[in-house]
């Protein structure tokens, strides 16, 4: 009987009518030549096998849709792991079978149910029974295959068995009998097959040898050109982008499951990979062997690549099987090898087949296996039940341990489990943050103590969580690590507290204003010291303690009393156990002493060696006086450029509130140089790190340099809402209370409160003399009260307070006096202006300050025009409009009445007959040159730019000079 074969399989029809299948041709082809061999009277058995995944099953279901009705009879059976152990399950599915004419059912039933029935009486059913050597069975067997031959004669047969390897017993003898009828049947025996599921010695498939009637179709993973042709087919072309298959194949592994569940995702219109990945792994996991899933769970938890030694016992397995496990999704492509050697890969594209290396005999394969992507090991983990996750987490904890794994290695394991419920759990925990620290992994360190914090345990090691976990969030979110103070207080009267907690509780009360407690703390320390006559367990840092309390508030009596008190009492020189603490003492003594030769020489040393210390809250402390010392000392570039470092640095760790102090000092070094448009954004953006509530008294200081940048660059909205934001309590007696009042006066000033800001200026003043100390006249309130008394038209008042100011400088030129002498020239005679403004700008040049030179050099505009000197009035505005557009401050020259558009072109006009050819014949050099020194450059400053010498500078200058006409750099800038 013909069954028109070549009509009823049109291959090119079935696959291009399944849009989803690709790279099975040559597997299709295979399927389709056996059946032809099997409808000329050669029976077939035909192997699918392959990996997990790999699309066996969806491979024969297309085959077999592809028959026409009535061209072949199919009987078709699915076996399963749950009924693996059912006997005779695939055989009495196949019985069942509608294929089979009723004429015929019935005696094939009628055997199959006495073959049955002996094996149930005689224990043929039994675990490993021999069914096919008991007689009555083998001739039950034998009736049932001349049955099916008998039905095969008018009609090919094709016996379709899915999940070979799940098939019970003796299904699977009846199978391999029926197997050696086939060479001279019209049967195709058809079953889909994965080697690494299957029983050892497998009645049907074990050690099949090769034969004619015999052939296996391996089926592989996909490869790189199929993923991204089926992405193409599904998803559009303009979709699947080369990047997006890539990705897809590289998640996948070209398992075909995961890459239809990944294409799914991304038609659904998410990310296209971790979600799909997840669910393929589970879906894979659920249909395979029992090692598999504890092996994955365990893989899951244990993360990265493990030895197969460490997830054995954590899945309960020898190593072995937990090998096999790990081999198994590896073919399938569902884990990736972490150092895989050349082995099998998959053949040409379009054929399915699995190819052996060039040059490599038997493939070798990697030990250790990881997954793909992370969303793997979440969807094992999320889909175990809480407990079970739990238990998992701590059994892992507790192997890890056993295996000499690092503290943070089986903390992970704690932390993912949500409770350190293992034998020195704590412990665990707070060695690991100390490796997380050392590594610079602060978020890892913050989440150990903080599970460290919520287990209960006794009240020192309490107390030594609660000090670490408040040393972290300081420097990450200091405004929550103020509700460690009150335990913190409780802890050190309990003598809870070592050395290092009392030093950090110092520290935190003395940041956030907390006077009473912390002069409590201090004098509590000094009883201590006393009784114990001499160090004892947290008074071995009295002296440097009560002085840096004392530096912090200069204006507490209290506080400078007993810092004088321990002082005379304790030695100078004492151990400490933070290197850092004596460091930050010692420049603020420095810093307020006025000492600035040593400070500046102490601050350069510490940062020859400086670096980030998380597990030390004076590390930032002594770092930001360091710079602040620089920055004082007029090394500006020098302060800019650590900052920067620094603050990169921090926040890598995500350590934003130390990036934020550093972030204010370089803040301030920008307003010492002039640059407002830098100070004032990065002001905004060091308050958005921090809220201001996490300032501590520390806001007082970066709302200082915000507001002034504010106010000089004239955005006084700003700055105004600035002034209206809350301070602590105690916050203006605090060492960054006189630059906040400085700041304020001017804002009042700008505004035109000029009463409102002479009594800010006269605050600071009053705090630099009640603190009496050198280094105290930190801020130039003189000239800012001057001013405000000039505003109220109080020129004797304004005349006493600036030469006050000048009689307190050294002699010399210096950025103070310049602003002195430009005060100074205010409330001189008209004749005098010209002279006293012009030596201020000269020294405001070499300060490299250009806000004080631009408001310098409109004041010389001012003067010259006032004094009936027009040209210089003219050349001297334009310099100033110049400048004062490089530093946003145009507002100045307008309430000053300057004229940018007469100032620009009068000078030029009127200089035009005296050297119409100066700036033309200068050379390129010389423009160079020129261009550097009208914006301030020294001229060693420029020689290290353009790589020359000084003296080369100053020969081009001179021919400058003489070929522009001009005596002095200054005149320099309208010219060019």
């Amino acid at each position: 009987m013909s069954l028109g074969f070549s009509e009823c399989l049109d291959s090119t029809a079935a696959v291009a009518g399944r849009r989803d299948l690709v790279e099975r041709d040559a597997a299709l082809t295979a399927l389709r030549g056996s059946l032809t061999d099997a409808v000329g009277g050669k029976g077939r058995l035909v192997v699918v096998e392959g990996p997990l995944g790999s699309g066996k099953s969806r491979l024969v279901h297309e085959f077999l849709e592809t028959l026409e009705p009535g061209a072949a009879r199919v009987l078709r059976a699915t076996a399963s792991l749950r009924e693996e152990a059912l006997p005779f399950g695939v055989l009495t599915q196949l019985s069942h079978g509608l294929a089979i004419p009723p004429a015929r059912r019935e005696p094939f039933r009628s055997l199959l149910a006495a073959a049955v029935e002996h094996a149930l009486l005689h224990g043929g059913t039994a675990p490993g029974a021999q069914d096919a050597a008991d007689p009555r069975i083998a001739e039950a067997f034998q009736k049932l295959t001349v049955e099916l031959a008998h039905l095969a004669e008018n009609t090919p047969l094709v016996i379709c068995v899915d999940n070979a390897h799940y098939v019970d017993a003796p299904s699977l003898h009846f199978l391999a009998g029926v197997v050696a009828w086939l060479y001279s049947t019209r049967i195709l025996v058809l079953v889909t097959d994965d080697p690494t599921m299957r029983r050892p010695r497998s009645p049907l498939l074990g050690g099949l040898a090769p034969s004619p009637h015999v052939r296996r179709v391996p089926l592989a993973p996909l490869s790189r050109t199929a993923v991204h042709s089926l992405a193409t087919r599904l998803l559009g072309p303009r979709t699947a982008t080369p990047r997006l298959t890539a990705e897809l194949y590289a998640v996948s592994g070209g398992n075909p499951l995961a890459v239809r569940a990944l294409i799914t995702d991304q038609q659904a219109g998410g990310t296209g990979h971790p979600e799909g990945y997840g669910q393929a792994l589970l879906d894979l996991v659920a249909h395979a062997r029992p090692p598999i899933p504890a092996v994955v769970r365990s893989l899951a938890v244990l993360g990265g690549a493990p030895e197969p030694a460490d997830v054995a016992p954590l899945a309960g397995q020898d190593i072995k099987t937990t090998r096999w496990a790990l081999r198994a999704l590896a073919d399938a492509g569902m884990l990736r090898a972490d150092a895989r050697v050349p082995s099998a890969h998959a053949g040409p594209p379009g054929t399915g087949v699995m190819v052996p290396a060039a040059g490599t005999a038997a493939p070798a394969r990697a030990e250790r296996y990881a997954f793909r992507h992370p969303a793997g090991a979440a969807a094992v983990l999320d889909d175990l039940p809480a407990a079970d996750r739990t238990a998992l987490h701590h059994a892992a904890a507790e192997l890890l341990r056993e295996n000499g794994a690092s503290a943070l290695t089986v903390a992970r394991q704690l932390t993912s489990a949500g409770d350190a419920g293992i034998d020195d759990g704590i412990d665990v925990l707070l060695a690991a943050s100390q490796e997380a620290l050392a590594a610079g992994d602060v978020g890892t360190a913050l989440g150990c103590l903080g599970l460290a914090r919520r287990t209960r345990t006794d009240g020192i090691t309490a107390a030594r969580v609660r000090t670490r976990l408040s040393r972290l969030e300081r420097q990450s979110k200091p405004q929550a690590a103020v509700r460690h103070l009150r335990p913190q207080l409780d802890d050190f009267h309990a003598g809870r507290l070592d050395r290092r907690g009392v030093s950090d509780l110092v520290l935190g009360l003395t940041d956030t204003g907390a006077l009473h407690d912390l002069t409590a703390l201090l004098g509590v320390l000094r009883t201590r010291y006393r009784q114990d006559t001499g160090p004892g367990p947290g008074t071995e840092d009295i002296r440097f303690l009560t002085s840096w309390a004392a530096m912090a508030y200069p204006l507490h009596t209290g506080l400078r009393r007993l810092a004088h008190s321990v002082a005379a009492a304790t030695p100078a020189a004492v151990p400490c156990h933070d290197p850092w603490l004596p460091s930050a003492v010692a420049l603020s003594d420095d810093y307020v002493d006025g000492r600035d030769d040593r400070l500046v020489q102490r601050a350069e040393l510490l940062l020859s060696t400086y670096h980030l210390d998380h597990d030390s809250l004076w590390n930032v402390e002594s770092g930001v006086l360091a710079l602040r010392g620089l920055c004082h000392a007029g090394k500006l570039d020098e302060v800019v450029a650590w900052c920067e470092k620094l603050e990169a640095e921090t926040a890598a760790h995500h350590a934003v509130a130390s990036q934020a102090r550093f972030l204010a000092v370089r803040v301030e070094a920008y307003l010492r140089r002039g640059d407002l448009t830098h100070a004032r954004d990065l002001a905004a953006h060091a308050l958005s790190l921090v809220p201001p509530q996490g300032w501590g008294v520390g806001l007082a200081g970066v709302l200082a340099c915000a507001v002034l940048a504010a106010t000089r660059s004239g955005d006084l909205a700003a700055a105004e809402k600035y002034v209206a934001l809350p301070l602590p309590e105690h916050a203006l007696h605090s060492r960054h209370g006189a630059a906040y009042l400085h700041a304020r006066g001017h804002y009042r000033l700008a505004t035109h409160h000029p009463q409102a800001a002479l009594a800010d200026f006269l605050a600071c003043g009053r705090f630099a003399e009640t603190w009496g100390r050198p280094g105290a006249d930190v801020v130039p309130w003189r000239l800012g009260a001057a001013e405000a008394w000039l505003a109220q038209n109080d020129q004797e008042q304004a005349k006493r307070l600036v030469r006050e100011q000048l009689a307190r400088l050294p002699p010399g030129p210096s950025p103070e006096r310049g602003q002195s002498l430009r005060t100074l020239a205010a409330v001189s005679r008209v004749t005098r202006r010209p002279q006293l403004l012009t030596e201020a700008v000269d020294m405001l040049m070499e300060s490299g300050d250009e806000y004080q030179l631009t408001r310098a050099l409109i004041d010389l505009g001012v003067a010259f025009r006032d004094a009936g000197d027009q040209r210089n009035a003219r050349r001297v505005a334009h310099r100033a409009w110049h400048l004062a557009q490089q530093t946003g401050t145009e507002h100045l020259c307008r309430e000053a009445a300057l004229d940018p558009a007469g100032s620009e072109t009068a000078p030029a006009a009127e200089d035009a007959g005296e050297h119409p050819d100066g700036v033309s014949s200068l050379t390129r050099q010389e423009r160079k040159i020129a261009a550097l020194a009208s914006k301030g450059y020294t001229n060693r400053e420029i020689a290290a730019k353009l790589y020359i010498t000084a003296s080369t500078v100053e020969q081009h200058l001179t021919r400058v000079f003489r070929k522009v006409n001009v005596k002095r750099r200054q005149d320099l800038p309208y010219l060019l």
